[in-house]
């Protein structure tokens, strides 16, 4: 995209509402509050609009979900989350699309997100499970 920060903002939830993973990509403008995953500068022969921005549409997480008999609350802004699980905070946490990853006492968990239910493994631990409550 080639538009104005206003103009993206504008779009913002409608691209939030796009497939989780779908890749957005603008030329030198931000979308407000919702950081970029990546961006890259070109320096070389350029004097203006030269900072490409990638923003990956995340999974919609916000709430609580069970796993493993413990309740995981989580409260997301954008590709960025926070929480607990149980009574521990869970920290580092952020998603890339559908992959969702995320700290709990050192135990490092990563899987993917499919809409109502989440799936993958933990560091040490083995496979998780957590489901949408």
């Amino acid at each position: 995209m080639f538009l104005l920060s206003t103009i993206n903002e504008k779009l913002r939830p409608s691209l939030l509402q796009l497939k989780p993973g779908t890749r957005v990509v603008s030329n030198t403008f931000r979308m407000g509050d919702w950081e970029p995953d990546a961006s890259e500068t070109v320096t070389k022969d350029c004097s203006t609009y030269c900072t490409a921005l990638l923003w990956i549409v995340p999974a919609k997480v916000d709430g609580k979900w069970e796993v493993d008999g413990q309740t995981l609350r989580l409260t997301q802004r954008y590709q960025q989350l926070s929480g607990k699980l149980g009574s521990a905070d869970i920290s580092d946490a952020r998603l890339d699309g559908n992959a969702i990853t995320f700290t709990v006492n050192g135990v490092r968990y990563s899987g993917e997100v499919n809409g109502k239910t989440m799936r993958g493994e933990a560091e040490g631990k083995g496979a998780w499970t957590a489901r949408r409550t």
